[in-house]
């Protein structure tokens, strides 16, 4: 019986990597130009949106008194660290003082006593992230040419962020909230076979950009959704509930921690810029399905969506079976991560390499 090949990590391929403008960017390049990982290519103001601060709530006083212990009116500008309400304890005893969290513009005190900071616009500078050249600019983003490897995984969520490989277990580890430090800011944390709802919190709390990981409860996945982005990127690579991630992905990794790479929880995958352009390179990749025969021992995923046992290993080819729709068709027997076994058509299977 014959199967449909998926290749999980496809190495030293010719890309087009999109560098989206994170706000309002002015452009340092041309179409043509060849550029470096860290170069930059663009000049941007980046504005991360508002904070509600519950002033009256913190002093510990009406909305209607809140006024006269602000330090700072509507429409005036403060900065991080700067005291923007203060109230004062009888004799001086238990003074209470809220500062500004980010630098920001004072735009309205509601009746509450809560008020809104919008945050003042930051300049960033954009980096190109990969070496190669720019093949298009329009309105929205910069379009690089470059040599990249891309990791598939089994599900994902969350926009595109990039940041620096961490490892932060091995793949048969529990990944849990003592597995976070403060040195996850900025990172893409991976290992573990199950991420913990705790470890998944502190780490979009630290400031992680991404998390890799084996598996993860159904339902903590199933909360993330709703449309929303949530401060972090994730790619479960094996399955729901309990799964060791696999040697191609972790080994892969590990041999590139510390590297710079892009997760795209819209598009489930991993792309990891070859830090130089060789000198001789493959065209564009285009997709082409590889078919060859199913044996025991594959790792495949069954083609249904509705399943949440979607990716296991093959233990017995029995060969034709009247199946429960009544259908003669070649069958598999496959074993789930769920330690299941079932009995299904191998037309619905594709081996994961």
């Amino acid at each position: 019986m014959i199967c449909p090949v998926t290749k999980r990590v496809k190495e030293k391929k010719k890309i087009i990597l999109n560098r989206y403008y994170p706000g309002k960017c002015k452009l340092v390049v041309k179409i043509g130009q060849s550029v470096g990982d860290t170069d930059i290519i663009g000049h941007c103001e980046v504005s991360a949106g508002r904070r509600l601060i519950k002033i009256a709530h913190v002093l510990g006083v009406s909305g209607a008194a809140v006024q006269k212990y602000l330090t700072r009116r509507v429409g005036e500008k403060i900065y991080e660290g700067e005291i923007l309400a203060r109230r004062k304890g009888v004799l001086g005893l238990g003074k209470k003082e809220i500062k500004a969290p980010v630098d920001g513009l004072i735009t309205e005190i509601d009746a509450r006593g809560d008020l809104i900071l919008q945050f003042l616009p930051k300049p960033v500078r954009l980096l190109a992230g990969a070496s190669g050249k720019i093949k298009a600019v329009d309105d929205k983003k910069i379009a690089i040419e470059t040599i990249a490897t891309q990791i598939h995984g089994f599900v994902s969520i969350g926009k595109e962020r990039e940041g620096i490989i961490s490892i932060v277990g091995n793949p048969k580890e529990f990944i849990l909230p003592t597995r976070i430090t403060q040195e996850a800011k900025g990172k893409i944390l991976v290992g573990g076979a199950l991420l913990e709802k705790g470890a998944l919190e502190k780490a979009v709390t630290l400031g992680a950009v991404g998390i890799i990981t084996g598996g993860m409860n159904y339902r903590d996945f199933e909360s993330l959704g709703g449309g929303e982005d949530f401060g972090i990127s994730i790619i479960v690579t094996e399955g729901f509930g309990t799964a060791p991630m696999g040697d191609d992905i972790f080994n892969y990794l590990s041999q590139r921690q510390g590297r710079f790479g892009f997760i795209l929880g819209s598009e489930n995958k991993l792309i990891l810029p070859d830090l130089e352009e060789p000198a001789e390179v493959r065209e564009l990749s285009t997709p082409t399905q590889v078919w060859r025969e199913l044996s025991v021992g594959d790792k495949v995923r069954y083609l249904r969506k509705e399943s949440g046992d979607l990716l296991g290993v093959v233990k017995e080819l029995p060969g034709e079976q009247i199946i429960n729709s009544g259908i003669l068709a070649q069958v598999a027997k496959v074993a789930f991560n769920s330690k299941q076994e079932l009995l299904l058509p191998a037309a619905n299977l594709e081996i994961i390499e």
